[in-house]
């Protein structure tokens, strides 16, 4: 997973979903089994800022 679980266990407190730039990105939805698998909660604005 390219250090993705390393990096929220090491204090990564975002996660970008959908493409990037130049490559696809992971699905949102392994990165939300993830954090769940994890025990992180997650929080989603409530406001576009």
């Amino acid at each position: 997973d390219l250090g993705t679980r390393d990096g929220l266990l090491g204090g990564i407190n975002a996660v970008i979903v959908g493409n990037y730039l130049t490559t696809l990105g992971r699905p949102a939805t392994a990165d939300l089994e993830l954090l769940q698998e994890l025990k992180m909660p997650v929080k989603a604005l409530s406001a576009t800022l």
